[in-house]
């Protein structure tokens, strides 16, 4: 039973991280992705690295 739910929230999930690929590619030509797709995965990279301090850093600044 979890199985079942489990791989009807990763179907949802690979349904929409598609989605958002769709969207990407509309504007885009292939060779252009890398300028889109660099930058977010540095991004979530930087905010992945950095979350297990993120809650003292922002209490630190007062915000």
């Amino acid at each position: 039973m979890a199985t079942n739910i489990e791989n009807s929230n990763n179907q949802e999930l690979v349904g929409f991280i598609w989605s958002i690929a769709d969207k990407l590619r509309r504007p885009y030509r292939p060779p252009q992705y890398r300028r889109v797709m660099l930058p977010l995965i540095v991004l979530r990279r930087l905010d992945a690295v950095l979350e297990p301090t993120s809650k003292a850093v922002l209490e630190a600044m007062g915000l």
